[in-house]
């Protein structure tokens, strides 16, 4: 119960980590020196590979005492592995493992690639939504909901993305670009973009 309710936190907390505007925004404010907002992205990974982590081992354990209580001839226990809930269980743990797995192999996969399937994390929200909205939900039990803790924070990401779009988004040229070898096996591209009309350096 408390590693679902640390999860759903994280799952509040991850959304504002990718408010790009608004963390850009709020870098020349006096809420900088309160907050690591240079950080963010960090903060974004450990988050995600924290709540990857916890939602493992809450699934190793439910195996195991589920299991353990079917070996022993609780048929009640056997059914709750083809449960609504705990179907919906293991398409979240599913889309945990494949964002988590591309994020570590990141710098070894195409970016492209990275980046789409990144993206399938809100199929996993909506997932966790339908998680506790399963047939026992649905037919009267009281059962507390996933969505009321990162609804909230998930519309505030949206509308952070809509509103870079709508106000900071420019169409340029690429006039050049370079390659450059670093440490370890790392890499850089450099790009010559041709300044956009409207565009003002800070």
């Amino acid at each position: 119960f408390g590693s679902m309710h640390a999860i759903l936190f994280q799952m509040a907390l991850i959304p504002l980590t990718m408010a790009r505007y608004t963390i850009s925004s709020l870098c020349d404010s006096f809420i900088s020196s309160i907050l690591p907002l240079n950080r963010s992205l960090r903060m974004h990974i450990h988050l995600g590979y924290t709540m990857i982590i916890i939602v493992f081992l809450a699934v190793v354990f439910f195996f195991a005492f589920f299991g353990l209580l079917c070996s022993d001839g609780e048929e009640a226990f056997c059914e709750k592995f083809t449960e609504e809930i705990m179907i919906t269980g293991y398409c979240i743990l599913g889309f945990m493992l494949l964002v988590g797995f591309t994020s570590y192999f990141r710098y070894s996969i195409p970016y492209e690639i990275f980046y789409a399937i990144h993206h399938a994390v809100f199929i996993m929200y909506f997932v966790t939504i339908a998680h506790t909205l399963d047939i026992e939900a649905r037919t009267g039990k009281e059962r507390s909901q996933t969505f009321k803790w990162f609804t909230s924070t998930l519309l505030f990401y949206f509308c952070d993305r809509a509103a870079m779009h709508l106000n900071h988004k420019y169409r340029t040229k690429v006039m050049g670009s370079s390659t450059v070898a670093g440490t370890n096996g790392s890499r850089m591209i450099i790009l010559k973009l041709k300044k956009p009309t409207l565009f003002q350096f800070k």
